[in-house]
């Protein structure tokens, strides 16, 4: 399932609003903007509304609105969420126009049964600060509030420029899937690579053909049994090591350069995103940070094809212009802010003018810097992205 737009409002008429209106998305997309126009802003109103969906608490301040637009195979559905500080106060669910699932302020509302034939509603109440499509989750009763909760359950997020699991290490070497929460992605790689190994016979070759697209001529990689020297803790740890073509030495996570690291960790879990039938949205916020241009430009590539390849939907987020440049702009989604307000600016929007663009001979970055995306080559005040009601 894609999201395929989704507007966000926090705080409305206050001084401290924040409005993120019609985010339209694509299967591939490239968000650019610069510092502070409100890229992390905009990926983290998704995580948040993600966290509400898995059952967990939100980090929102005041009054927050949601609209959510989704392409399931051949059909859209639209989440509406509406709340304040612990109260829903509105939730609304439509697959195609049909209003399956509405509740309101004090927990009362009504979701349609479909495990037999017909459109049969039921009556429901549940603590006014619950949402309905996680404590009314039942495949039987109600498939599409399964679809939405799956959706948020195999969402991921990656920040790129953060730690990536490479100080965290585990006591043991034998797991269970069941006792795994994948969503976690800044944790020791140790439990992953073990299950993925012992799952998928095809997972090693294709973490050494990656890093090898990107620049890393690794010949092996595993789980060694770890212990430092003069270290506080006399526990032996287990740890992720690699071992690069005619060199003897394996290298444990701790000597691994933190760029080459943050490569490894990321194409260790989206492969087995993949492998393991994910469907959902993944996101990688500064992605490249650490890393040369060059492995930077390749390792975007490689995670382009392998969206194109599955069904993951792809969100990475850059200031880099070395990436910008390696990304087609019809990929691009390009962030502005103008005082509590985010835009955003892509090819599903603005088709006309990023056309337009590739008459002119520039580079991507230049697309970006020149700001040719807000009126291409017209002289006329821009007015933001063209809307639906436009």
């Amino acid at each position: 399932m894609y999201l395929q737009s989704f507007t966000f409002r926090e705080n409305a008429g206050q001084n401290i609003e924040w409005l993120i209106e019609n985010v339209s998305l694509g299967e591939i997309n490239l968000v650019v903007g610069k510092n502070s126009s409100g890229k992390t802003r905009t990926l983290n109103a998704l995580s948040d509304l993600v966290s509400m969906l898995r059952g967990n608490g939100t980090s929102a301040s005041g009054p927050v609105r949601y609209e959510l637009l989704f392409r399931n195979s051949e059909n859209l559905m639209r989440y509406e969420l509406e709340y304040n500080l612990e109260t829903i106060k509105v939730e609304r669910l439509y697959v195609g126009e049909e209003l399956v699932l509405e509740r309101g302020e004090g927990g009362s509302g009504i979701v349609k049964y479909e495990a037999t034939s017909g459109s049969i509603f039921l009556e429901f109440e549940i603590p006014h600060d619950q949402l309905a499509c996680y404590a009314k989750r039942d495949r039987l009763q109600h498939p599409f509030i399964e679809i939405i909760h799956g959706w948020a359950i195999s969402l991921r997020r990656f920040d790129f420029s953060g730690d990536m699991g490479k100080t965290h290490y585990v006591l043991k070497s034998s797991f269970e899937t069941k006792e795994m929460d994948w969503s976690i992605t800044n944790n020791s790689l140790v439990p992953l690579i073990t299950l993925a190994e012992e799952e998928y016979p095809q997972f090693r070759e294709l973490i050494l053909k990656d890093m090898q697209k990107i620049g890393y001529d690794l010949e092996d990689f595993g789980i060694i049994h770890f212990s430092e020297r003069f270290s506080h803790t006399s526990q032996d740890r287990f740890a992720v090591f690699t071992t690069e073509r005619g060199l003897e030495k394996q290298v444990t996570q701790r000597d691994m350069s933190q760029g080459m690291f943050r490569a490894f960790s990321v194409l260790v879990q989206v492969n087995y995103y993949i492998l393991s039938g994910q469907k959902g949205l993944v996101i990688i916020d500064d992605i490249g940070e650490g890393l040369d241009f060059n492995r930077a430009k390749q390792l975007v590539q490689v995670l382009i094809v392998k969206a194109k390849e599955s069904t993951m939907q792809l969100i990475m987020s850059t200031n880099d212009s070395f990436i910008m440049n390696a990304v087609d702009i019809e990929n691009w989604a390009v962030i502005m802010r103008e005082g509590h307000k985010i835009s955003l600016y892509n090819y599903a929007n603005s088709k006309e003018i990023f056309e337009e663009f590739k008459f002119t001979g520039l580079n991507n970055f230049d697309f970006y810097a020149s700001e040719f995306f807000k009126s291409g080559f017209s002289e006329e005040e821009d007015s933001g992205p063209e809307t639906e009601e436009d």
